[in-house]
């Protein structure tokens, strides 16, 4: 049987890289005792698969992995038995049961969205913001393989949704993670430097979640279950 699974990698892991993720969630399955499967060969490994990678120097609300385990469990018993033996920091949200023909997470996960904390903007960078989604054109330097090369984000960004509070606001975008175009966050802070967003104003960047975009729906890999 295979498990999907929703967790939280909290600030404080920020700077923990992706197969240092991988390592920490193994130790804690032996540690819970969670019937995991294992893969066949002479190097047998958890049958473990992470969805898209967390950037290093960001945290996740809602991030996910999948797992196959060798005998039924509940997706509450998994997550009572896994939450206390993780490190701090981490913690699973649900966890639940999908079909063993259930595509991958990589296969259907095509947009992500991120969350910018800056100190409080004025109102001239504010409008700014709100045009950005109305511009033909959103060009930034490459941070992918590609480096230096010119890219246009404009394909890729789907919504962006603003939070103003006394001493800071939050920017929210939704953004595609493979075709058409694969948006990351360190070019989003390029393309608000356009807007007049300095680095000494960012205070905080983290992705909210991984989505399955299906005729403009959003839908978790929770929820995108429920569509098969």
């Amino acid at each position: 049987m295979r498990l999907r699974v929703e967790y939280r990698v909290g600030p404080e892991l920020r700077f923990l890289a992706n197969l240092d993720m991988l390592h920490t969630i193994e130790r804690a399955l032996r540690r819970a005792r969670i019937p995991y499967a294992l893969s066949e060969g002479f190097n047998p490994h958890i049958k473990l698969s992470l969805g898209t990678v967390l950037p290093v120097g960001l945290w996740g609300e809602r991030e996910y992995f999948d797992l196959e385990l060798m005998a039924d469990m509940s997706g509450e018993e998994f997550v009572k038995r896994l939450n206390p033996v993780l490190p701090s920091g981490l913690m699973v949200l649900q966890a639940v049961n999908i079909p063993p023909s259930a595509p991958s997470l990589m296969s259907v996960v095509n947009a992500a969205s991120y969350a910018f904390k800056v100190k409080k903007l004025d109102e001239a960078v504010l409008d700014q913001l709100q045009m950005l989604m109305h511009r033909p054109e959103l060009l930034v330097a490459s941070r992918g393989k590609k480096k230096n090369r010119i890219k246009d984000l404009k394909p890729g960004l789907y919504k962006i949704t603003m939070m103003t509070h006394d001493q800071f606001d939050i920017i929210k975008i939704w953004v595609s993670t493979g075709q058409p175009v694969n948006v990351r966050f360190d070019e989003l802070i390029e393309l608000f430097g356009t807007c007049g967003i300095t680095a000494e104003q960012l205070v905080d960047v983290w992705r909210c979640g991984n989505f399955c975009r299906v005729e403009e729906q959003f839908y978790t890999p929770m929820e995108q279950v429920k569509l098969l």
